[in-house]
């Protein structure tokens, strides 16, 4: 069986270890019927069947909180060709890619840009934000003297540190498929008709612009891989959601229209 390696990447609370507990949850009895399903059971998902469990009861996924990523590994096949290959995810903390802004970069960073075949980025981006620095000083507040301004990570908005981090994975990989993915869609104000690509060249026009450039086969999804914000959910909500879970139509994705294949952006990376 061939495997097929896919660098989930994503800074902090980015949505990656939900997104493949989400994956793991719907997919795993192989009777989806989604462009992607689990083809029999991995050797080993004690890591990933732990996260499953707070995701069937309406719970926060814990972050990954292992220094070393955990590599998932599910056979999945093909709905419209058959083919079944062996999906290779690695859950990295968000905090590794976060450190390379900084010029630290992992080794495991490194293997794994050198066997990516494609990457699923990450990230929690909401409406319309500031593109490039955190705050700009007034002109009383700015200092009187020259003086050495060191910058670090934490001076730049999230926006363009999600650009910084695409602009080092373009370098290391090259020019791959590639799914841009926006966690938390249930809770974006979206204009009804506004694709995920629509919405993203308005309020993030740097990071719309950079995939633009540098990368040929892309494409934008809004996904909830929660389908609801569990804060304050009363028992109603909570009786909807586990329907929604038996049902598979809890977690979904966006393009041009909402689906409940989650498997979409994975597959769209290995078409």
């Amino acid at each position: 069986m061939e495997s097929k390696n896919i660098l989930l990447a994503g800074l902090p609370a980015a949505g990656k270890s939900t997104y493949v507990t989400a994956l793991w949850a719907v997919e795993k009895d192989g009777k989806s019927g989604h462009l992607l399903s689990c083809d029999g059971l991995p050797s080993e998902s004690s890591y990933i069947d732990g996260m499953r469990d707070n995701w069937m009861v309406l719970k926060e996924v814990r972050r990954t909180a292992f220094a070393e990523p955990q590599e998932i590994v599910l056979p999945m096949k093909s709905l419209n060709t058959g083919e079944k290959i062996s999906l290779v995810l690695p859950d990295f903390k968000g905090e590794v890619f976060l450190r390379i802004l900084d010029n630290v970069v992992s080794e495991n960073i490194r293997e794994w840009c050198g066997k990516a075949d494609g990457i699923l980025f990450m990230l929690n981006l909401g409406n319309a934000s500031p593109e490039f620095f955190q705050e700009e000083m007034s002109e009383s507040a700015k200092p009187k003297v020259e003086m050495e301004v060191v910058m670090t990570s934490n001076d730049i908005t999230d926006a363009i540190k999600n650009v910084l981090l695409l602009k080092f994975l373009w370098g290391e990989i090259g020019d791959c498929p590639i799914s841009i993915c926006f966690s938390c869609w249930d809770i974006r104000d979206v204009a009804e008709g506004l694709t995920a690509e629509q919405w993203v060249k308005e309020n993030h026009p740097c990071i719309y612009n950079f995939i633009a450039e540098h990368f040929t086969d892309y494409r934008y999804f809004g996904i909830s891989a929660q389908g609801a914000d569990y804060q304050g959910l009363d028992e109603e909500h909570e009786d909807d959601l586990a329907e929604k879970t038996t049902r598979k139509e809890r977690a979904f994705v966006y393009t041009d229209k909402k689906s409940f294949d989650i498997t979409e952006p994975i597959d769209y990376i290995l078409s």
